[in-house]
């Protein structure tokens, strides 16, 4: 690391403090009215309407409800940062004075925050354009509908990249809290660091009969038990076990009555894997498992709706990252992120051009559990804020540099 680095990072963190008020600000104006995927017409507008305050260029209803902006500097990369707006459909129960004023929605998993840090992130940058100081150009990605896919089976980051919001990008950076984190801490990876997520409907059809009479029909409950367990063997027994893969059957539903046999039985799920190989042989060996049932005089219909690729983080794009972080915050706060299954639609952006997505420690460490993401009492420590704008200010800056050097 170079002093002018370290003397650039330190100054760009001391900024982003500056702003702390700002963008907690910012966070809680957006925590208060959360709105679900591609309906985020109100946090669009505070966007727009924050960009518009800062000179920034900006264009809104991208993606339906997303807003990009442009911040203009010198001649050098394009690089893209991401902040996701959408929020879930759950009922806080914080009891803050900023607390969700809609019951039933909540930002229960901080795109807030991403939102209010990428408006920060904004803040510094145009400075830093005006200044003649920012060597390339930012295109700032207000993501709508992260959590959920439209009728067309098409989340918001697919539309964005479809629509080319992303097309002649050298770069694209993003982050996520991270409730188990503590404040001060990140982390990333080089490679797979999050799980592709597909889910399954199957329905198995027997035949009905009287229950005291089973030998008349074809018991579709008892089928449905040896397709689970099939289901349940395929992870141990056909993956390798150097692979990595999960399958889940999240709900099931069948029969009527007690003293009827069922004639079908549904059952929902999800299929996670981090590369395409493995996902190809889930979805195969899946299939394969649901035929137990044809020997057995049953039939089934298994419909696959394909979700999110894995997150795969560019090797060249995470050590810029990784060695910004450092600069940044020291080494003791960067760690190595772990792999997780969960999924995000950031992968399809880091398809379209080198990615890497970090991980923002949010918890503070006095208190005496974590509030997960996804939850009612999800809760982040808002001086977070400021260390995700600089995060995000300092990584393309270096990018930038690093590409021009090169």
């Amino acid at each position: 690391m170079t002093q002018t680095h370290h003397h650039a990072s330190s100054e760009i963190l001391d900024r982003a403090k500056a702003l702390h008020e700002k963008i907690r600000s910012w966070r809680r104006q957006i925590h208060r009215y959360p709105e679900l995927g591609f309906t985020e017409t109100r946090t669009a507008a505070l966007i727009m309407a924050a960009l518009f305050d800062l000179g920034i260029e900006a264009e809104n209803e991208v993606a339906k409800t997303g807003v990009v902006g442009v911040i203009k500097g010198g001649d050098g990369p394009v690089v893209g940062l991401r902040a996701d707006i959408d929020a879930l459909p759950i009922t806080e129960q914080n009891g803050t004075d900023f607390d969700s004023t809609r019951p039933g929605l909540m930002h229960a998993c901080g795109h807030d925050a991403h939102t209010a840090m990428l408006l920060g992130a904004a803040t510094l940058l145009k400075d830093l354009a005006d200044q003649g100081q920012l060597p390339g150009t930012v295109r700032l990605l207000f993501q709508p509908s992260e959590e959920g896919q439209d009728e067309d089976n098409k989340s918001g980051g697919m539309r964005m990249v479809e629509e080319g919001a992303l097309d002649g990008l050298d770069a694209v950076f993003g982050l996520h809290v991270d409730a188990q984190l503590p404040v001060g801490s990140v982390g990333t990876r080089p490679g797979p660091m999050m799980a592709s997520a597909d889910q399954f409907e199957l329905t198995l059809y027997g035949q009905s009969a009287h229950a005291a009479r089973p030998h008349q029909g074809i018991d579709t409950i008892a089928l449905a038990a040896q397709v689970i367990q099939a289901v349940h063997q395929i992870v141990s027994r056909r993956l390798d076990p150097i692979g990595e893969g999960v399958i889940t059957i999240g709900t099931i539903n069948g029969g009527t009555k007690d003293n009827i046999i069922a004639g079908s039985v549904t059952m929902t799920g999800t299929i996670r894997s981090f590369t395409p190989e493995i996902r190809a042989l889930l979805h195969h060996e899946l299939r394969q498992a649901c035929r137990i049932v044809e020997p057995l005089g049953g039939r089934f219909d298994l419909n696959i709706i394909t979700g999110y690729p894995p997150l795969v983080n560019d090797d060249g794009a995470s050590e810029v990252m990784l060695s910004t972080m450092r600069d940044l915050l020291g080494n003791e706060q960067v760690v190595i992120a772990e792999k997780i299954m969960a999924a995000e639609d950031f992968s399809f952006m880091a398809q379209s051009a080198p990615g890497s997505f970090l991980r923002l420690g949010v918890r503070n460490p006095q208190w005496s559990h974590v509030y997960p993401v996804h939850t009612p009492t999800f809760r982040l420590d808002e001086d977070a804020l400021p260390l995700g704008t600089a995060s995000l200010v300092a990584t393309a800056l270096a990018w930038m540099r690093c590409k021009i050097e090169n």
